[in-house]
């Protein structure tokens, strides 16, 4: 029986994997290809929902440490992912005015290339 919740446990976390990569990934063609077509200021816009999508999703991360799928230190991960909610739910959502300066693009690109690269290590 033991095999068979580690498998499970396995398929869960390669599907979630999955699906926050595909995430990010969305979020940096979205970023990138505004920024060439039209600038900085629709880059949000663009990316608004498989970013909201993606930073949400990391909710699932504290819970996978809480429950023990994964043996990420909570006190790491909480403080990490309760920040960045706050800066897309509390600052860049909240404040629309917000969404049109030019370090937005920079922060998009910074935590998709970031993120990306750590669901996809987590894949070998």
């Amino acid at each position: 029986m033991a095999g068979f919740f580690s498998i499970l446990r396995r398929l869960y976390l390669s599907l979630y994997n999955w699906t926050v990569l595909f995430g990010w990934c969305q979020v940096l063609y979205f970023v990138l290809k505004t920024l060439n077509d039209s600038g900085h200021q629709h880059v949000y816009n663009a990316a608004e929902k498989p970013l909201l999508f993606a930073q949400t999703a990391a909710v699932l991360e504290i819970l996978h440490g809480l429950v023990g799928l994964v043996r990420s230190p909570i006190t790491a991960t909480l403080p990490q992912i309760s920040s960045r909610l706050y800066l897309t739910w509390g600052i860049l959502w909240s404040f629309p005015e917000t969404r049109f300066h030019v370090l937005v693009t920079s922060l998009l690109i910074s935590w998709s290339i970031t993120e990306a690269s750590l669901h996809d290590r987590s894949f070998m």
